[in-house]
């Protein structure tokens, strides 16, 4: 087993990352149009979000500006989901097509070039033409590390939420376990954004483990997420770690559709968006406790 299948922020940070998920083709058809997507990692603290906007750099402004370039079109590039400023990505996936012939390779390498170092292209390659980075999405996972108890932090600034509290993570993965299955997140959500006709969405799989190093990742897969709703949730999840908050109460504010007491929002910098699946969603199902934060027998 590699460290992609084993938690940790130390092995991404190395550039070893869960494999992507995107139906990318053996060879491109022809065509006078190609359909192409991009696998990225970022650091999020560069950056004003994913989304171009006038106010400063975005991880979309600087992958379409690279594209433009080299392709000597206008490129418009679709992601699989927005993040926000300070967010961080191993598993970003966009899509765009484009009409130039400019081979793949020298694609990719073109990217990497003029690209800031913030932003790592994973992959390139030709997708179905009616593949779409956002709306082909069936789930997406999100990790958040906590640092409880912080010490001498100065080399994780900006990626990791350093707590100078103990948690307890045994009622921390009680509380998550009781999420599992359709979970209204408008008890998590912050106003703003699109969630359609509904804020109910499945979530699959929702763990806790103790890393190396003294971090806890908090990992969540579910078919969607809406604005917020992972930062509003750990922060929630902290209160029950602190013993501030029963484990129980996560769920009941779930069942009610509404946070039921004001919470702390979690930080962007610990947030990162890990994967997101086209094809293989359907075996994330887990309802199991880790292993190490089972309950202890007497």
């Amino acid at each position: 087993m590699n460290h992609a299948d084993t938690p940790g922020l130390w092995p991404r940070l190395c550039g070893d990352f869960p494999p992507l998920d995107v139906p990318f083709l053996e060879r491109e058809p022809d065509g006078p149009t190609r359909h192409l997507a991009l696998g990225l990692a970022y650091r999020g603290d560069g950056f004003l979000g994913w989304q171009v906007q006038p106010k400063g750099p975005t991880v979309q402004g600087a992958i379409e500006a690279a594209l433009t370039r080299l392709c000597d079109e206008p490129i418009r590039v679709f992601a699989s989901g927005r993040t926000d400023t300070g967010v961080h990505a191993w598993g970003q996936v966009a899509s765009f097509s484009t009409t130039s012939g400019l081979p793949l390779e020298r694609m990719l390498r073109g990217l990497r070039s003029l690209l800031p170092p913030s932003v790592w292209v994973r992959a390139l390659g030709p997708v179905p033409e009616d593949f779409h980075a956002r709306y082909s999405a069936q789930g997406k996972t999100y990790h958040y590390y906590l640092w409880p108890q912080a010490q001498g932090g100065l080399f994780l600034d900006g990626l990791c939420w350093p707590l100078r509290a103990a948690l307890d993570p045994e009622p921390m993965a009680r509380a998550l376990k009781g999420l599992l299955g359709p979970l209204d997140m408008a008890a998590f959500a912050s106003a703003g954004g699109d969630p359609g006709e509904s804020t109910v969405r499945e979530l699959h799989r929702a763990e806790i483990s103790q890393v190396p190093g003294g971090l806890l990742e908090v990992r969540l897969t579910a078919s969607g997420f809406l604005r917020h709703c992972v930062r509003n949730l750990v922060g929630s999840l902290v209160q029950v770690g602190r013993g501030q908050m029963d484990p129980t109460e996560m769920a009941r504010m779930a069942r009610a559709g509404k946070r039921l007491r004001p919470g702390p929002k979690a930080p962007p910098y610990g947030l990162y968006l890990a994967k997101v699946f086209y094809t293989g969603f359907a075996r994330q199902r887990d309802t199991a406790l880790p292993a190490s934060l089972q309950p202890r027998r007497s």
